[in-house]
């Protein structure tokens, strides 16, 4: 019994893990590798005004975009 609770719950993180892998991948057309490189150890505030990302995504300050490597509209 135990053994089908575990292979169950093994299959339901693999599943997970999975998922956010397939949604996290950078946007070929919208991840900047060279914004990212330039700004992934940049220290952000904490202001949040919203600003929308070329992926379409909300982040809260251009900081924060940056650091991901994507570039706002």
């Amino acid at each position: 019994m135990k053994t089908k609770i575990f292979r169950s719950i093994y299959v339901i993180c693999a599943m997970m893990m999975l998922f956010l892998l397939t949604t996290c991948r950078k946007d070929s057309e919208c991840f900047d590798k060279e914004l990212y490189e330039q700004h992934k150890d940049d220290f952000c505030t904490a202001d949040c005004p919203g600003v929308t990302g070329c992926d379409g995504k909300f982040y809260c300050n251009e900081c924060e975009a940056n650091k991901k490597g994507i570039r706002i509209q």
